[in-house]
């Protein structure tokens, strides 16, 4: 992508800086990588300001010239409002739900900073908006936890269901996310079946569950589960189909030898997280994420 001609009208509304982590001992700065990003992954893409304070780092599905403007109108934002928070209450507010949003604030940090702001109805509700996708960040008994000091208007409420079940989900999977590529202990895919065919499905929401889609994918295709490969293969298709079309290419034609093993089977979809007639098995984890959000869908803003 930097390497691209269309790259150079956008290099030239910033300041390129590229820092090469050589890890020879000694050398000046050779730590600068770390010391801004706190993460180690190679390359990583980012907007610093003119203090080198790193504002933003783009996330993987952000390298592309469409990313890299958004993220740049993001951090152009990001200067402003916190410029103008310093004397404009308004703009403090703003500012407060921005760096939510950017992740640079965490739960009890976003709830101590709205001490004393008098929120309208609408900031009301983007703040509660940006604080229940905090909780992504927490494992599911700290956000069940934390959800239980707030009472949520319906929106926010719902989203908080949401979360609440893809931490429990995320949770299930770790036996997975642990194995390392290329290992020869056979991978437990029957986890997301089980899941998927319980109902409980993630949210895809802020970003698509690859490890859930793929791993049921593998084991429908193990089970010779038609119905669910397809499920599984539409969502894999709604994602990957622009960006890896070889890789769906592939699980079609494994779709496609199953279909001719049983071609009685009809296409059904994915049940609905959010369906209970979908999901007659729900478990305690979910009865206890209903159960933390239950009282607080209340249509009356409140301060948090």
């Amino acid at each position: 992508m930097l390497s691209k001609d269309e790259f150079l009208p956008f290099a030239q509304k910033v300041v390129p800086f590229l820092h090469v982590t050589t890890h020879i001992k000694g050398r000046k700065n050779d730590d600068l990588f770390r010391k801004k990003t706190r993460f180690g992954g190679f390359p990583t893409l980012g907007f610093m300001d003119a203090d080198g304070e790193m504002i933003l780092i783009l996330h993987p599905s952000q390298r592309s010239l469409q990313g890299f403007e958004e993220a740049f109108q993001q951090a152009n934002r990001f200067a402003s409002l916190r410029e103008r928070a310093k004397s404009d209450p308004k703009a403090a507010k703003a500012f407060l739900i921005l760096q939510m949003e950017m992740k640079k604030l965490g739960f009890e940090e976003a709830r101590e900073a709205a001490k004393g702001m008098d929120f309208e109805p609408q900031e009301r509700l983007a703040f509660e908006k940006a604080l229940v996708e905090t909780l992504l960040r927490m494992k599911p008994a700290e956000a069940r936890k934390a959800l239980a000091k707030l009472q949520l208007q319906k929106g926010p409420a719902e989203r908080a269901h949401q979360i609440l079940q893809d931490l429990e989900i995320r949770e299930e999977l770790k036996p997975l996310r642990r194995m390392r590529p290329g290992s020869k202990q056979e991978r437990p895919y029957s986890i997301a079946y089980g899941l998927f065919k319980k109902g409980r499905v993630p949210s895809g929401k802020p970003h698509f569950d690859t490890l859930y889609w793929t791993s049921v994918s593998q084991a429908a295709f193990q089970k010779k589960d038609v119905e669910t490969l397809e499920a599984a293969l539409d969502q894999l298709r709604a994602a990957f189909g622009k960006t890896n079309p070889k890789w769906v290419k592939g699980w079609e034609e494994k779709l496609r030898l199953l279909k001719q093993q049983n071609p009685a089977v009809s296409k059904k979809g994915p049940p609905s997280s959010n369906n209970p007639s979908n999901n007659p098995s729900k478990n305690s984890s979910e009865n206890s994420s209903e159960n933390t959000i239950k009282n607080s869908s209340k249509s009356t803003p409140q301060k948090n």
